[in-house]
This record gives C-alpha cells, sequence and structure tokens, in this order.
C-alpha cells in the first residue's frame, strides 16, 4: 500500500531503471513512488544462495566500458570478483561433430574471424551512443540478420562455430533471429576490440550480487516503495496521470515513468492507448529468449569454457562461475525450450562430452520467459526492427515518460542500459516540472 494517493512522479517497475531514476527525482525534491508487481525491486536481476555459493540467475556481468554503472559501483563502493571461465584455462568448442580444445596456435583465427564478422562496424556504429550519425548505414543493413552476415563470408570451421556461438548467447536466439547491427553495437561499445568484448560480456561481476547495487541506490534515494503492487492501467491527460493497481488502489501524480519491460507493455491498460509503434514493438516482441542454467558439479572442473552452435548441442556455452573444492557452478546457456526441465542425466550426458569426467549434482535457474513479469530475457532486436523502433520507444507521450534498459541508447538489454535509460529519463522528468 502506498503511504498518500498523490506524489509528484510515480515510477511503474522497480528495475535497475525504475531504482535509478526513482533515486534521481526523489533527491531532486520531488516525492516519488515506485509500484512493483514483484516481492522485490531488481527486476530481471535475481539471486539464489546454493550451497554458499551466491548465484546470479539473471542479470549479473559489469564492465569499466560501460560508464554508468561503474560509476555507481564506484560511487557507492561496491567490489566486484571475477569469473574464473571467462579467463579460461581450457576453452571447449564442439565442430564438425566433434568437441575439440582450442589450442594457442589456433588464437589467432579465433580472434580473426570475430575482426572479419564485425569488419563494417567503424562505418556503422563510429558513435555507438548515436544512432543518426551513421544512420544511411544504419538502416541500410537493418534487415541483416547475424545468419546473413555469416553466410556472407568465408569463414575457417572453427570461425564459423565460435562466431555462432558466441552471438547465440549474446543474443539468446539463432543468427537467422538476431538483428546484425544490434551485434555490430555491441562490438562497437568496446572499442571494436575482442578481448574487451570478451570481458565485458561475462569477466566481472559484484562481489555481493546485483542486489548490493539495488539496496545501495534505494537506501540513498530514499523513495517510496509499493511491493506487490502490479499495475492494472494508467490514465493520462493534461491534468496529470492516474495509476490503477490491480487491486483497485488509485493514485494521482504528476508524471509517470514506464519502466515495464518491452515484451509486457502491452499487457498494460493506457487510457489514451500508447502510440501504435509502441504497441507493435511490445506485441512483436524481442527475440531475447532461451535459458541460462546453471550447473552444480563436484569438485573443481578448473577455470573451463565451453562453446558451440544450437545445431550442434543443447549447450551453446558454459564456463566456471564458482569454484570450490567440494563443488562448483558452472553457468551455462541454451536455446532449448525445455533447457530447465531436463534431467542431471540428460544435462550429464552434454557436459561429460565437454569435460570428460565431470559429475553433475543438480541444474537450476529461473525461467525468465515463462515469467509473466518479463516474458523473456536480455532483450535483442529482430532484423529489421532497430531503425524502425529505436526513436518511438523512449519517446515521450503526454505525461509519461519511458525508461528501460530494452531501449536504451548504447547498451541496451544491459544493466547499464537499464542504468543509463533511468538516469536520463529523470533529468527529462525534473526539466518538465521546473519549466
Amino acid at each position: 500500500m502506498a503511504a498518500k494517493t498523490s506524489y509528484d512522479v510515480v515510477i511503474i517497475g522497480g528495475g535497475f531503471a525504475g531504482v535509478t531514476a526513482a533515486r534521481d527525482l526523489q533527491k531532486r525534491g520531488l516525492s516519488t513512488i515506485v509500484l512493483e508487481a514483484r516481492d522485490r525491486l531488481g527486476g530481471r536481476t535475481f539471486y539464489e544462495e546454493r550451497n554458499g555459493f551466491h548465484v546470479e540467475l539473471g542479470g549479473t556481468w559489469i564492465h569499466w566500458t560501460q560508464p554508468f554503472v561503474w560509476a555507481e559501483k564506484e560511487r557507492y563502493g561496491l567490489e566486484v570478483q571475477e569469473t574464473p571461465g571467462c579467463v579460461a584455462e581450457r576453452i571447449a568448442i564442439k565442430m564438425d561433430g566433434t568437441v575439440q580444445d582450442l589450442q594457442e596456435a589456433q588464437l589467432g583465427e579465433f580472434v580473426e574471424g570475430f575482426e572479419r564478422f564485425f569488419a563494417e562496424s567503424k562505418g556503422v556504429w563510429e558513435r555507438p551512443y548515436d544512432i543518426h550519425h551513421c544512420w544511411d548505414a544504419v538502416c541500410e543493413r537493418d534487415g541483416m540478420s547475424v545468419a546473413d552476415r555469416l553466410h556472407a563470408l568465408d569463414l575457417t570451421p572453427l570461425q564459423r562455430t565460435s562466431i555462432g556461438g558466441f552471438l547465440e548467447i549474446l543474443s539468446m536466439n539463432q543468427p537467422q533471429n538476431a538483428s546484425y547491427v544490434e551485434m555490430m553495437r555491441t562490438w562497437s561499445l568496446t572499442g571494436w576490440n575482442y578481448p574487451l568484448f570478451n570481458d565485458t560480456a561475462a569477466r566481472y561481476k559484484f562481489t555481493k550480487g546485483t542486489g548490493a547495487l539495488v539496496e545501495a541506490i534505494s537506501r540513498d534515494g530514499g523513495f517510496e516503495v509499493a511491493l506487490n503492487t502490479p499495475v492494472r492501467s494508467v490514465q493520462h491527460s493534461s491534468d496529470g496521470v492516474r495509476v490503477t493497481t490491480e487491486s483497485g488502489e488509485q493514485l494521482m501524480a504528476q508524471r509517470a515513468v514506464v519502466t515495464v519491460p518491452l515484451n509486457v507493455l502491452h499487457s498494460v491498460e493506457f487510457e489514451p492507448p500508447l502510440s501504435e509503434l509502441k504497441l507493435e514493438a511490445s506485441k512483436l516482441k524481442h527475440v531475447g529468449g532461451g535459458c541460462k542454467v546453471f550447473f552444480e558439479v563436484e569438485g573443481d572442473p578448473g577455470a573451463v569454457m565451453t562453446l558451440s552452435r544450437s545445431t550442434d548441442s543443447p549447450l551453446i556455452g558454459s564456463f566456471t562461475y564458482k569454484r570450490g573444492e567440494k563443488h562448483s557452478v558452472l553457468a551455462g546457456f541454451s536455446l532449448e525450450p525445455d533447457a530447465l526441465e531436463k534431467s542431471v542425466a540428460e544435462w550429464q550426458l552434454v557436459l561429460e562430452e565437454f569435460i570428460p569426467g565431470i559429475k553433475l549434482l543438480s541444474t537450476f535457474g529461473h525461467d525468465w520467459g515463462g515469467d509473466d513479469l518479463s516474458r523473456g530475457s536480455w532483450c535483442t532486436y529482430r532484423p529489421g526492427t532497430v531503425a524502425r523502433f529505436t526513436d518511438e520507444l523512449p519517446r515521450q507521450e503526454g505525461h509519461l515518460f519511458f525508461a528501460s534498459g530494452d531501449h536504451a541508447q548504447g547498451w541496451r538489454g544491459f544493466i547499464e542500459g537499464a542504468i543509463a535509460s533511468g538516469s536520463r529519463t529523470a533529468v527529462q522528468v525534473a526539466e518538465t516540472l521546473s519549466a
């Protein structure tokens, strides 16, 4: 229950975009409340304690190439730790039906494949935070999929498998469904550099988890929070915004910031309705799907990484997440719809192909695609939708503002993008209220 019925700003959704916007607005002297449907803040970041290990089930990794989240880490003095498998001692790649260890002599060929795949990136994303800087180049390639680009290149089997598997993880979908332009943006954000591209994807995580940052922002912001409060409808007019919760409670505000995930946006009733283009994007959905599957294994397998294409294995990639003497945890990625339902025995056979002698104890994870409050994992756009939806999704409608990592400039689909979007939107809201 809200403490009162009228606020300067109502934030709908308590993920990183929502809590960042709430903190920044409250600190500007604007009374702000966050309405969150879950029983916790954090959105698509969430953790589980597993036999003494803190395991992040959703968004996890950060890097200093991501300025907003790294600034928050520094602001609150939060520590980070490395993911062992991201600096692997052994990389097992399945190609041509067999698993092979990547040899030191093959590293040049491995990296060259990524450089060839992304050779056009500087001409398309010279300024990766400004899509309009090379707008014609973006539009020219917007219809291309990752598969289209792979088919256009004469790559070695090692390169085709490595790039295909890596980008299936990054997009959490098959190459034909993932936008080539989107993948180029991520490469460009890391300075067109493979080591940074790899490190940014999965090397550094908060020692005490993403929840430590959520708590720090919430504590510092001092804004009001109403958990277990799903929103049924939003009415907006020149007089302000009326938000009605599923329980029938009504709140009035001068402004509202909508931060619900793209794939869920169309399920909230707006009056007047949102633009047709916003609704089209939400109903079409981004293609981020698949599952992040964790494997608890006996003993210490070492710092290992595996890589495959989804056509060759249900496990497109995995790496050592936590190491221990008695048991360890690997983070895995799968596009199989039943990945979290597969038995230990089924996954044992898959893992053993990459890591002979490994003994699987249990598997776990969160089904973000089946979660009604997310309906997908991290956001990746479809081919042909980047130019169409980029400007529309964050566009203000009356007294409604929109913040989300799903339509952030720069690091879309990452914790960084959510924080950046929330921060930017808070400034826009505050400016309209001070005008």
